[in-house]
C-alpha cells in the first residue's frame, strides 16, 4: 500500500518546487527591497549634504560626504534594477512552467541578459576610476571614465529589457479564455509595466541634459570633479531611483488582484460570465485527478494518460489561477476545488481569438482570393512603408553624423560594407531558418526585433562619436532588415494570382521608396536643418522612437492573421508551369531551373553592387561636377531628385507589367540603364550630368523587384531558400565600392572614370534578361502563366463570380471595354484582367 501511494504521490515534487521558488522569490524580494532602500537613502542623504545645489552653495565640510553618497548611488543602481527585473522574470517562469515554451525560453534569455549586463555595469561603475578611491575622494590624481557616459551607454540594454518584460506575457494573457472584462483588467494590470519604460525615458532625458550642460562648461562628468555636478545630475539621480521604485510597484500589482477581488468584487466580476462561458463551450467538467481531492486520493486503477493530461492543465493555470481569481460564488456547489473550467489556455486551431477580437484564421496564400490577396498585401505593404520611412531617417542621420565625426569616404565605404555584410548573413542564417520553421509572421517579428535593437544601439556610439560603434550598429540594422526582406519580398510575390507577382512586388517596393524619399525630405528640410554637435544628442530620440515603433509593429503583426505558403503547395504550384522542373539545359544534365536561378542571382549580385556603389560615390561625383545652374539646390537636393526618379521608375514599370512581359521589361531596364551609366561616366557638366543621373536611377529602380519575382517562379519547395539567396546577394555592396575607391585613390583616376565599374556591372547583369529572351524554354519557365479555361476549381469559380459582381468586377469590365486591343495580346482572347482575381488551379 505504501508502494502504491509512493507511485501516485506528488508530495515530494510539490514540496521541493514550492519551497525552492519561495526561497528564491523571498531572497529576490528582500534583496530588491534592501537595494531600493539603499538607493533611495543615498539620494536622501545626499540632498542633506548639497545634492541639487550649485557648487558655490555647498560647504567644504559636506563635499566628502556628498561625493560618497553619489558614488554609493552609482554602485547600487544597477544591482537594484537587476534584482527587480529578475524577480519579475522569475514570476513569468512560474506562469510559463512547462506549457508556454516560448515564454519560458524568452524569459530565460532576458534573465541572462539582465543579470550579465547588471553585473558588468556594476563593476564598471564601481571601478570607474583608477585608483578606485578617486571616484569618491577629491583632489586625487586618477584616470576615470565618465559615469554619465556609462549610464547613457547602458540605455540600450535597459530599454530593450524593459520592453521585453512588458511584451513577453501579452501573448499568454491574451490567449487565456476569460470573460472580456476580466481579461481586459488582467492585460491592463500587466501593461502597467509601461510606466517603468516611461520613467526610463524621462531619466534618459535628464542624463542627456547633464551631458549637454557639462559639454557647454567644457568639464568632465566624473563624480566630484565636474563643475556643478551635484546640481546638473540631481534630477537624473532622482529619476533613476524612481525607475527602480516604479519597477517594484509594477512587479507587485499583478499579485494584488485577489485583494481587489475581496475589496471591490464588482470591479473584477463579470455579470455576463456564465453567458460568456456557455457561448464559448467551456468545459465544465473538472479533471479526474482533481475530482479526487478530499476523497482519499486516486486509486491504483487510475489511467496514466488522464493523470498526465490533468498535470498539464494544472501546470498551465496554476499561477494564472492566482492572478485571475474568478468569482467563487458563481461556481456550482460541490465543485469548489478546481478553476480549470473557468480559465483555459487557447488550443491551436484555425481561428485567432485573444479575447477582444475574434479573427478567422487565414488560408494558404496560394489559394487566396483576389480580395483576400489585396487585404494581406496591403498589410505587408504598410510594413514596407514603415521600414522605408525609418530607413530614410537612418540614412540621413548617418550622413549628418559622419560629417560631424569628420569621416572620410573610406570610412563611409566601411559603414556601407558593414550594412551589406549584415545583409549577407541575415537571410542565410536566421532569415531562411525562421521562415521555413516559423513562417512569414515569425520572420517579420524576428526581423523587426533585431532591427529595433540595432536602431537603439545607435545611442552609445552617438554619445561617444565612435566609428567602431557605428560599424556594429550598421551591421545589426542590415541584419534585421535583411530578415524582413527575406519574408516580405516572397510574401508579395506569392500572395495572390501568380501571374501578377512582379506587379505586386513593384508596387510594394515603390511604396518603400516613396517613404524613403519623404523621410529624407522631412529630415533635411524640417528636422535637422542646422545640424551640430549639440543637436546630436537630440538625434538619439529619433532612434528611440524607431525602436518603440517597431515594438508596436511587432504586436500588430503578432495579432494580425497572415496566410502562409507550405512547401508542399509551393511544389504543386511549380507543376503548373509549361516547362517541367526536370527539364534539362540543352544536352547537359543540369536542370534548366537551376541555370535560370544561377544567372538570376548573378544579375542581382551585379545590380545591388552597382546600386550601392553609385549611392556612395554620387556625392563625390556631384562635388566634382561643374554646376552652372540653380545654385539654390544643394548636393543633398540632387540626391533626393535621383531617389524620386528611382521611385517613379518602379511605379511606371509596375503599370507596364500589365501589357509587357516582365522579362522584356527587365531587358529594357538593364540595357537603357547601361546606356545612361555610360553617359553619367562621360558627361562632366552640371545640367546634363544631373539629368543623366536622374534617368539612370529611373531605369535602375525596377530591376530588383523584377529579378526577385522572376527568379522565384518555378522553384517549388526551394522557393523560400532561393528568396534568402536573392536577398543575400546584397553583399556585393561591400565589394564594388572598394573597387571604385582603389581605382580613384590607388590609380589616381578621376571619379567619373571609376563609374566604368557600374557600366560593367550593368553589362554583366544584362546577360540574365538576354538569356530569358533568347532561350524559348527559359522564357516559358518564368513567364506568367495565363489562366486556362475549363480547369477552374469550384471554389475559384465561385470566388470569381462573387468578385465580378462587386466593385472590382465593374472596374475590370470598364478597363476591358476601354483597352481590349492593347491588352488583349497579353492575356489572349479574354483581354485584360486585374491582378486581384481569384487564382485558378491549372492542374486536373
Amino acid at each position: 500500500m505504501d508502494y502504491v501511494e509512493d507511485i501516485h504521490s506528488r508530495g515530494r515534487s510539490v514540496l521541493v518546487v514550492t519551497t525552492t521558488t519561495f526561497i528564491l522569490a523571498t531572497i529576490l524580494v528582500i534583496g530588491r527591497l534592501v537595494l531600493a532602500f539603499g538607493l533611495s537613502f543615498t539620494i536622501d542623504f545626499g540632498t542633506s549634504k548639497g545634492l541639487g545645489k550649485h557648487d558655490f552653495a555647498i560647504s567644504e565640510t559636506d563635499r566628502l560626504a556628498l561625493y560618497g553618497s553619489e558614488y554609493a548611488f552609482t554602485v547600487l543602481y544597477n544591482p537594484a534594477l537587476m534584482t527587480t527585473k529578475t524577480s519579475i522574470l522569475i514570476f513569468y517562469l512560474r506562469v510559463a512552467k512547462d506549457t508556454q515554451v516560448i515564454l519560458k525560453n524568452a524569459s530565460y534569455t532576458v534573465l541572462a541578459i539582465v543579470n550579465i549586463a547588471g553585473v558588468v555595469l556594476t563593476f564598471l561603475n564601481g571601478f570607474q576610476c583608477k585608483p578606485t578611491r578617486a571616484a569618491y575622494l577629491p583632489n586625487v590624481h586618477s584616470n576615470c571614465v565618465s559615469v554619465i557616459i556609462l549610464w547613457l551607454c547602458s540605455v540600450p540594454v535597459n530599454v530593450i529589457t524593459d520592453l521585453a518584460i512588458l511584451v513577453l506575457p501579452l501573448p499568454v494573457l491574451t490567449s487565456i479564455q476569460l470573460p472580456r472584462k476580466q481579461k481586459a483588467i488582467l492585460v491592463f494590470t500587466f501593461a502597467l509595466g509601461i510606466f517603468v519604460t516611461i520613467v526610463d525615458v524621462i531619466r534618459i532625458y535628464f542624463l542627456q541634459q547633464v551631458i549637454d550642460t557639462q559639454r557647454s562648461m567644457k568639464t568632465q562628468e566624473q563624480i566630484g570633479n565636474g563643475t556643478d555636478f551635484a546640481w546638473t545630475a540631481s534630477m537624473a539621480l532622482m529619476w533613476s531611483a524612481v525607475e527602480v521604485n516604479t519597477g517594484i510597484i509594477c512587479a507587485c500589482i499583478p499579485t494584488l488582484r485577489p485583494l481587489f477581488h475581496r475589496i471591490m468584487p464588482a470591479m473584477i466580476t463579470d455579470r455576463l460570465r456564465s453567458k460568456y462561458a456557455s457561448s464559448h463551450n467551456f468545459d465544465s467538467r473538472p479533471c479526474s485527478c482533481l475530482s479526487h481531492l478530499g476523497h482519499g486520493g486516486p486509486t491504483v486503477a487510475d489511467d496514466r494518460t488522464g493523470n498526465q493530461e490533468c498535470r498539464l492543465r494544472e501546470g498551465e493555470v496554476g499561477t494564472i489561477n492566482f492572478i485571475t481569481t474568478p468569482d467563487m460564488n458563481q461556481l456550482e456547489p460541490g465543485n469548489q476545488s478546481p478553476r480549470i473550467d473557468d480559465i483555459q489556455i487557447q488550443d491551436p486551431d484555425d481561428s485567432v481569438y485573444f479575447g477582444f477580437i475574434d479573427i478567422k484564421g487565414p488560408k494558404s496564400m496560394l489559394t487566396t482570393t483576389g480580395k483576400e490577396s489585396f487585404k494581406y498585401c496591403t498589410i505587408v505593404t504598410t510594413l514596407f512603408f514603415l521600414w522605408g520611412f525609418s530607413k530614410g531617417l537612418l540614412i540621413t542621420l548617418g550622413e549628418q553624423i559622419k560629417t560631424l565625426a569628420h569621416e572620410s569616404i573610406k570610412q563611409d565605404i566601411g559603414l556601407s560594407a558593414s550594412y551589406s555584410i549584415g545583409y549577407f548573413f541575415g537571410p542565410l542564417t536566421v532569415g531562411q531558418c525562421v521562415l521555413r520553421h516559423g513562417g512569414f509572421k515569425g520572420t517579420f517579428i524576428t526581423g523587426l526585433c533585431i532591427y529595433g535593437t540595432g536602431a537603439l544601439m545607435f545611442w552609445p556610439p552617438a554619445v561617444l562619436i565612435s566609428y567602431a560603434g557605428f560599424i556594429v550598429c550598421q551591421f545589426i540594422i542590415g541584419f534585421g532588415l535583411s530578415i524582413l526582406e527575406t519574408a516580405a519580398n516572397p510574401f508579395l510575390a506569392l500572395c495572390g494570382p501568380p501571374q501578377y507577382g512582379e506587379l505586386r512586388l513593384l508596387l510594394a517596393q515603390g511604396v518603400q521608396s516613396t517613404a524613403n524619399v519623404l523621410s529624407q525630405v522631412l529630415s533635411q528640410k524640417v528636422l535637422w536643418v542646422n545640424f551640430s554637435t549639440k543637436s546630436l544628442i537630440n538625434v538619439q530620440w529619433t532612434y528611440l522612437a524607431i525602436t518603440f515603433f517597431t515594438v508596436i509593429l511587432v504586436l500588430v503583426i503578432y495579432y494580425m492573421p497572415l496566410p502562409e505558403a507550405p512547401d508542399v503547395e509551393l511544389q504543386l504550384l511549380s507543376e503548373n508551369l509549361p516547362i517541367s522542373i526536370s527539364h534539362k539545359f540543352f544536352a547537359t544534365k543540369l536542370p534548366l531551373i537551376w541555370i535560370t536561378l544561377a544567372l538570376g542571382v548573378f544579375a542581382q549580385f551585379c545590380y545591388l553592387g552597382s546600386q550601392e556603389s553609385i549611392l556612395i560615390w554620387q556625392v563625390v561625383l556631384r562635388r566634382n561636377t561643374h554646376f552652372s545652374f540653380n545654385q539654390k539646390l544643394t548636393i543633398n537636393d540632387y540626391g533626393i531628385i535621383s531617389q524620386t526618379t528611382f521611385t517613379v521608375g518602379r511605379f511606371v514599370f509596375a503599370g507596364l507589367c500589365l501589357i509587357i512581359r516582365p522579362r522584356f521589361l527587365l531587358l529594357i531596364a538593364f540595357m537603357l540603364g547601361t546606356v545612361f551609366a555610360i553617359l553619367v561616366m562621360t558627361v562632366y557638366h552640371g545640367p546634363c550630368s544631373v539629368a543623366m543621373t536622374a534617368v539612370f536611377f529611373f531605369f535602375e529602380g525596377p530591376i530588383f523587384p523584377l529579378i526577385f519575382a522572376i527568379g522565384l517562379r518555378g522553384m517549388g519547395k526551394w522557393t523560400k531558400p532561393v528568396g534568402a539567396v536573392f536577398v543575400s546577394s546584397a553583399c556585393s555592396g561591400a565589394i564594388f565600392p572598394y573597387v571604385m575607391y582603389i581605382m580613384v585613390h590607388g590609380n589616381h583616376r578621376h571619379v567619373h572614370y571609376s563609374f566604368c565599374i557600374i557600366v560593367a556591372l550593368f553589362a554583366f547583369g544584362t546577360i540574365f534578361p538576354l538569356y530569358l529572351s533568347l532561350l524559348p524554354d527559359a522564357g516559358r519557365q518564368i513567364d506568367p502563366v495565363p489562366i486556362r479555361e475549363g480547369r477552374a476549381s469550384l471554389t475559384a469559380s465561385r470566388t470569381e463570380k462573387s468578385l465580378s459582381d462587386g466593385l472590382i468586377g465593374r472596374v475590370k469590365k470598364i478597363l476591358n471595354s476601354m483597352m481590349p486591343k492593347t491588352l488583349g495580346t497579353y492575356k489572349g482572347k479574354r483581354g485584360f484582367e486585374l491582378p486581384v482575381v481569384a487564382r485558378r488551379d491549372t492542374r486536373v
